[in-house]
């Protein structure tokens, strides 16, 4: 396993689609295996691809504090869907930050819950609901 580096904003493979994942392979599973390292010693709590260079739908999320999915999971060709967003500004409590904007943080209003559709390592679709800072979470990332 290696740490990656993380790539900043500007970087061309952030602001360019990712690609839909076809091969689940050896070369996949290092990927991933290398991403949580990263994410690990960044620290943070999720990582998408393109934030270590590659342009492919895959993230991961290492997150205990929540009941709804393993502590630590990937999602591989990820699905979105969430609740409206409750009207308003965002507060100080909805500061967010992000490994490729070292530094700085934002406040974004995000919705409360979210339904994450994705396929797991190995291919097999799976589906997580979630709420508070998990769905917050998988927004980021997604």
């Amino acid at each position: 396993m290696a740490i990656l580096p993380i790539v900043i904003s500007g970087e061309p493979v952030l602001h360019r689609p990712a690609e839909v994942v076809t091969e689940f392979d050896e070369a996949l599973k290092t990927l991933v295996d290398d991403m949580f390292e990263t994410c690990e010693a960044a620290p943070g709590v999720g990582l998408a691809a393109p934030q270590v260079g590659v342009g492919k739908r895959i993230f991961v999320w290492m997150y205990e504090d929540q009941e709804d999915a393993p502590a630590r999971g990937v999602a591989i060709n990820p699905e979105l869907w969430i609740e409206p967003i409750e009207p308003g500004l965002p507060g100080e409590e909805d500061l967010e930050g992000c490994l490729s904007f070292p530094g700085e943080r934002f406040e974004l209003s995000r919705s409360n819950r979210a339904l994450l559709r994705a396929q797991d390592i190995n291919g097999e679709p799976f589906e997580i609901e979630t709420s508070g800072w998990f769905a917050r979470i998988m927004q980021h990332e997604f």
